[in-house]
């Protein structure tokens, strides 16, 4: 029972202290409740109007339905660009997302082969670079299968490029640390 009374009194010592110290007092109430509240609201896993740009180097059916699949909530409507285009606006920070689609895909796809579409990406953003790019190999496979009449199978081999954050370090561009 003595224990239990020095352990009160000590606690009731330490409080005492601290109302009489009111920075620390308000600097406890701030790393306790808002930093907390701060840190668990304003960082998301989600993708939330993605901006994405599209070269359509093929001009066909198929790459029309590509560009209409990216809608909100995850992107904005996309731009389309040119090629030339493509790293002025990553660089400028305008699209998280280029989709390259080339010349004569369509053609490519119903005679068999394997055309590649290239997705750039600006990976300053880590965790909305690799959600997205995710995303995108999704539409597009949803896409293809769709305009192909077959089952969502991945006929195209997405070829991403990852701009600014090529080991996708998120310590680069957060405040954590790891």
């Amino acid at each position: 029972m003595r224990r239990l009374s020095n352990v009160l009194w000590l606690g009731l010592n330490e409080l005492r202290s601290l109302g009489a110290d009111p920075v620390l007092l308000g600097l406890l109430v701030y790393a306790f409740t808002f930093m907390v509240y701060s840190q668990a609201t304003s960082i998301t896993h989600e993708l939330r109007n993605a901006s994405i740009a599209i070269v359509d180097e093929d001009r066909s059916a198929l790459s029309q339905r590509i560009a209409q699949g990216f809608r909100a909530p995850f992107f904005r409507p996309p731009d389309m660009i040119t090629l030339a285009e493509v790293d002025r606006r990553m660089d400028a920070g305008r699209n998280t997302f280029v989709l390259d689609i080339p010349p004569n895909f369509q053609a490519d796809l119903l005679a068999g082969q394997r055309p590649v579409i290239q997705v750039n990406v600006d990976a300053t953003a880590v965790m909305q670079a690799g959600i997205g790019a995710g995303y995108i190999q999704q539409i597009v496979a949803a896409e293809i299968a769709t305009f192909l009449d077959v089952a969502p199978v991945v006929p195209v081999n997405l070829q991403l490029r990852i701009a600014f954050n090529p080991n996708l370090e998120s310590s680069w561009f957060t405040s954590e640390w790891e």
